[in-house]
């Protein structure tokens, strides 16, 4: 360890021991108590290492959806939903799907046919429409 590391670390613990000049010419001139805070360090640097880092979330790889069937079902039910996603492609499908949270397993990424995901997502927002009729 360097003076200079030991120096900022003592900056840091001046509320704990004020006299840092005291303890900067203790480590210069006593070689036990030199050992004994490089081995601090030393274990406080391993300790800092075994720590991964956090990663940060990844951005959405899926393009935005082009349509927002809540909105559909709202102005025509289900019909007007099924018309509306019976015109987009699969991948403009599953863009819905992912931006709205209906594939919580992410199977519905691996279909290949258009109405098993317009199916999917007319059950999906249909349900969800009716969450709470109980209570009304």
């Amino acid at each position: 360890m360097s003076i200079q590391k030991l120096e900022a670390f003592l900056t840091l613990m001046e509320k704990i021991s004020p006299d840092k000049h005291a303890t900067l010419d203790r480590y210069k001139q006593d070689l036990e108590y030199a050992r004994a805070i490089d081995a601090l360090f030393q274990t406080l640097s391993e300790t800092e290492k075994k720590i991964p880092p956090r990663r940060k979330r990844q951005a959405s790889r899926r393009n935005p959806a082009i349509v927002d069937p809540f909105a559909l079902y709202q102005q025509g039910g289900e019909v007007e939903v099924q018309q509306q996603l019976e015109r987009l492609e699969i991948e403009q499908l599953k863009d819905i799907i992912a931006e709205h949270g209906m594939d919580s397993t992410r199977k519905a990424m691996t279909w290949k046919q258009s109405q098993r995901l317009v199916d999917l997502i007319i059950q999906t927002v249909s349900r969800r429409a009716r969450r709470g009729d109980a209570f009304r």
